[in-house]
């Protein structure tokens, strides 16, 4: 291997490092926020959960460029790029991102079934409201008739 293709390995793997540190601590954000996005379902705190969705909307909108970042890079010199991908450094960053990624997608699937239970309990409470409604409605419709208070008819 020649010096000028040494030194393009070199880049290339500094250019990824560089950008797997950025995803390492953006992924670990967005396990932050995921976490918080628990709480706020756990603890019934819905005042927040907008907000909190909204950051979690700007957060896969900045996975997708992330993807599109590292797929531009691998389509420019594909062959430089596999060679780049061996280095001990980048298979470690992009192993501790997996871990991150799967620790990620284990607090959605948690905040998923959080947000099911709550919504089946919530219709439960409605089904019952329904029917103590028209409990209600059975017994003001027998109030409702007309009462003689001298005794005449």
């Amino acid at each position: 291997m020649n010096n000028m293709n040494s030194n393009a390995i070199t880049l290339l793997e500094q250019e990824l490092l560089q950008i797997l540190k950025e995803e390492y601590s953006f992924y670990q954000s967005l396990y932050i926020l995921l976490d918080k996005q628990r709480d706020y379902i756990k603890f019934n705190k819905d005042e927040h959960l907008l907000d909190l969705y909204a950051e979690i909307e700007r957060c896969q909108m900045r996975i997708q460029e992330s993807e599109n970042k590292i797929s531009s890079i691998q389509n420019k010199n594909p062959k430089l790029f596999r060679i780049a991908a061996i280095h001990p450094e980048i298979k470690k960053m992009v192993n501790c991102i997996v871990t991150l990624v799967k620790k990620n997608i284990s607090l959605v699937t948690e905040n998923e079934d959080y947000v099911k239970d709550r919504h089946e309990r919530i219709k439960m409470e409605l089904n019952e409201l329904k029917s103590s409604r028209k409990i209600l409605q059975y017994l003001r419709e027998v109030d409702a008739s007309p009462q003689f208070v001298d005794g005449k008819k």
